[in-house]
């Protein structure tokens, strides 16, 4: 029964301890991120916009009343054989509705909603260049904790060393072969190496609440957080898919765009309308009563005041997507020069690592060595002691490299714009 409960509480453990892997931290910071619910304000504005301008190609209905009182009416002073006109009044009424249905319009209609998807366009990419710039921030917080996981558990490991230490230096000092200031050495090193820890478990600490704000949820203790698996490294000359570069070609097409719209200004436009009234004097001018009337026609319009302007604004337009095209250059230069000098870095890093392994390896021999020699007090304790701290120093200077190069290789994939 005790073994059935002892798998019990270990089972417990592993299943209720919380995983995380980059993935799931970076998926939870974007959805808890502000910027994100504005993406879907961006989208919704843009359909709403893209509605309001299709709405001109439907009939339009206009009303229109007036009243007025004219000084002077036309009147016929010819005299004509049987026939008299009553003057007309010079108070004269009408309303209308007129309808008018756009027949062609040049294309401008389209250029417009084609304007407006393009600027909504490059809101939603600021956007998203934002939340990239997130990820890069909850990368390197990532494995700042994965670097903090990795020093305690070698101090605690170096714990365990210095208290076999203290276990054999007591010994020797209940068998009169040294003195007690040996033994408090070893005690002082303990708890040196106790400070050292807190020191860690308070930067841990500090990190989780960073990482807690940032995915609005509870990181404990007992949070786990998996180190990446090897990042492939793709050459310099693959496909870049930063989010900026993105920017930069719908700013280039919102370019155009606008310079189609600036086109279809000038085309000549035709439309069919239809307009119905009530007023006094109809139609009919010589009838002063009130009457019904309609007319119904098709309108050809060119403003050609349009022409005044357009290839000055092209010229301006042509201006500014020259300043674009520039930005957009330097932007690949700098960040080619980034990848150049990140895929040095990981180089290098990856040569250190394979001495790093050599040095602890002959670290952790001469360590072993030092613990027999003072075990038969072949040695002082501070030369053990010394030898511990060389050791651990070489083997957090490997946990350090090994760090850096899994971070090293995230953030050249980050450069790419790869998640």
């Amino acid at each position: 029964m005790r073994y059935i409960i002892i798998l019990f509480v270990l089972v417990s453990n592993s299943t209720f301890a919380q995983t995380y892997t980059l993935g799931n931290i970076q998926e939870l910071a974007v959805r808890n991120y502000p910027l994100i619910s504005q993406q879907d304000l961006l989208k919704n504005t843009e359909a709403l916009t893209i509605k309001n301008i299709k709405s001109a190609l439907y009939p339009q209905m206009t009303i229109n009343g007036q009243a007025t009182y004219q000084s002077e009416v036309t009147s016929l002073t010819i005299p004509i054989p049987n026939f008299k006109a009553d003057p007309l009044s010079k108070d004269q009424y009408k309303a209308t509705a007129e309808l008018q249905q756009t027949l062609y319009d040049g294309g401008l209609n389209k250029k417009a909603q084609a304007v407006a998807k393009s600027i909504s366009s490059i809101e939603i990419l600021k956007n998203e260049v934002e939340l990239f710039k997130l990820n890069e921030r909850v990368t390197q917080l990532y494995c700042s904790i994965l670097y903090t996981d990795a020093l305690l558990k070698q101090m605690d490991y170096i714990a365990n060393d210095l208290n076999n230490g203290l276990l054999k230096v007591e010994a020797l000092y209940k068998n009169g072969v040294v003195f007690m200031n040996n033994v408090l050495q070893v005690k002082a090193q303990i708890l040196k190496n106790n400070q050292r820890i807190e020191e860690v478990i308070a930067t841990k600490r500090s990190l989780y609440d960073a990482i807690a704000l940032l995915t609005n949820t509870k990181m404990i203790n007992e949070v786990v957080f998996v180190m990446p698996s090897q990042v492939d490294i793709v050459e310099v000359d693959d496909l870049n898919i930063r989010p900026e570069l993105l920017l930069f070609d719908a700013q280039l097409n919102s370019f155009d765009s606008q310079v189609g719209l600036v086109n279809a200004k000038t085309q000549p436009k035709i439309g069919a309308f239809f307009q119905g009234g009530y007023g006094k004097p109809g139609l009919n001018m010589l009838k002063n009563d009130f009457d019904w009337f309609s007319i119904t026609g098709v309108k050809f319009q060119w403003s050609l005041g349009s022409f005044y302007t357009a290839n000055k604004e092209k010229m301006i337009l042509n201006n500014q997507s020259g300043i674009v095209k520039n930005q957009k250059a330097t932007y690949l230069l700098n960040n080619t020069i980034q990848l150049k000098q990140k895929l040095d870095d990981i180089n290098k890093i990856e040569k250190l690592i394979i001495s790093d392994l050599e040095i602890v390896d002959i670290r952790a021999q001469i360590k072993n060595t030092t613990l027999v020699q003072l075990d038969n007090g072949v040695i002082s304790t501070n030369d053990y002691l010394k030898e511990v701290n060389e050791y651990d120093a070489s083997k957090q200077i490997l946990i350090q490299h090994q760090i850096q190069l899994v971070q090293s290789k995230l953030e050249y994939q980050l450069l790419k714009g790869k998640k």
